[in-house]
This record gives C-alpha cells, sequence and structure tokens, in this order.
C-alpha cells in the first residue's frame, strides 16, 4: 500500500551561492598569485585592496551559511508540517474549489458571498465543458456557507451520472454589478506530496492544493 507521501529535490539558493563562492576564491587566488609573481620587488603591490576583497568574500561566505541555516530549519519545520498534513489522509476537508465530484449519494458544493448581493447563479459544468444545469441561489449574510441543492438533473430533465463538474458561481448586486462569491467543496485526501510550493493535499476531485487554503477537517 502506498505511504501517500511523495517529495521532490531541487538545489537550493546557498548551495548555489555556495559554488560560485568557491569560484570566486578560486579566481581571487589565482589572481594574488599571478600578481605576487610577477611584482617589482622594489614596488611590492599594494597588500590593501587584497585585504579588502578577501574580507567581502569571507562576508559573503558568512551569508551564505547564515542563508543555509535558515534553509535546513526552514526545511524542518515543512517537514513537520508535512507530517502533521499526513493526519489528513482519508479525511474529508472542505476547501475552495471550483471542481466538484459527484458520487451516488452527494453533490458536495457549497459557497461563500459578499454582503450586497441580491442574485446568485450556479453554473454547473461537464468536464468537458457544456453547461449542464444553471440554478439560482439564495444570497444569505455573508461568511456563512451556503449549501447548493441540485437534483441531479440537467437542463432539460435528464439525470446525471455521477463525475467530476466544473462549477461556477456569479453573484450580482441589484444594480447588476459584480459581488465576490466563492464555490466550496468538500472532498477526501488520497495523499500528502512534498513539492517546491510546500505540502499539497490531493483530494479526491482531481485537485493538488496547499494544505493552508483548507476550511475545515471532517
Amino acid at each position: 500500500m502506498a505511504s501517500g507521501l511523495t517529495g521532490t529535490t531541487t538545489q537550493s539558493e546557498s548551495q548555489t551561492a555556495s559554488v560560485e563562492l568557491k569560484e570566486s576564491y578560486s579566481s581571487f587566488l589565482k589572481l594574488l598569485t599571478a600578481q605576487i609573481s610577477n611584482q617589482d620587488p622594489l614596488e611590492p603591490v599594494d597588500s590593501t585592496q587584497f585585504v579588502s576583497q578577501l574580507a567581502q568574500l569571507t562576508q559573503v561566505e558568512q551569508s551564505i551559511s547564515t542563508n543555509a541555516n535558515l534553509e535546513s530549519i526552514s526545511g524542518m519545520l515543512a517537514t513537520m508540517g508535512g507530517m502533521s498534513d499526513m493526519q489528513m489522509i482519508g479525511r474529508d476537508v472542505v476547501v475552495p474549489s471550483s471542481q466538484v465530484r459527484m458520487t451516488e449519494t452527494e453533490f458536495p458544493l457549497s459557497y461563500e458571498v459578499e454582503p450586497g448581493a441580491s442574485e446568485v447563479k450556479i453554473r454547473i459544468y461537464s468536464e468537458e465543458g457544456s453547461l449542464v444545469r444553471e440554478l439560482t441561489g439564495p444570497s444569505i449574510v455573508d461568511g456563512q456557507a451556503i449549501d447548493v441543492a441540485w437534483d441531479r438533473r440537467d437542463a432539460v430533465g435528464l439525470p446525471t451520472p455521477p463525475g467530476i463538474f466544473r462549477v461556477e458561481v456569479a453573484a450580482m448586486d441589484a444594480n447588476g454589478d459584480p459581488i465576490a462569491a466563492t464555490a466550496l467543496t468538500k472532498a477526501a485526501v488520497e495523499r500528502v506530496n512534498f513539492t517546491a510550493r510546500g505540502p499539497e493535499l490531493q483530494l479526491s476531485n482531481g485537485e493538488n492544493v496547499l494544505s493552508q487554503v483548507v476550511r475545515s477537517v471532517l
């Protein structure tokens, strides 16, 4: 059985900077050696400039070391967060999404609307993009999730089989101006993926979302 956890590895900025610093050190030492070897014994090279350059390289090295330590701490925190997210595997979560998976028993769609809305339209599209049904929803107090009731029939009254649907929630005020509305869906967490963006939840509706967008765990 799969563990539900995957990860990706990329070279960090501090590693890249460290490689570049080593190249700069090498170039600096070659230049210093060449100038000392070819200097006029009666007019030796002024070492002040080399000392200054060496000090600058040392400061850069210290900064890279600090950044590497911070990256390491950040990586450990991300790993801890990902391990915590693994506890959600197999559980249902509510997330903002325009992609809904309808099963034999439910169509898990709700929405939130900002104040001032006088009309709300919910458009349900097939996975291929064709309009299946348009519904009218209530516009009540903002911040409250409003469940969408759909009889699972299309525009001509034919039953619609289960599947993945794309939804669009459009709200307007009394003047016909748009009002912000957010579609929400419930989906099961199937696995946790470690990515460059951070821990991502792979959901049963086919989406991958960052764990911090989860509104609630059921």
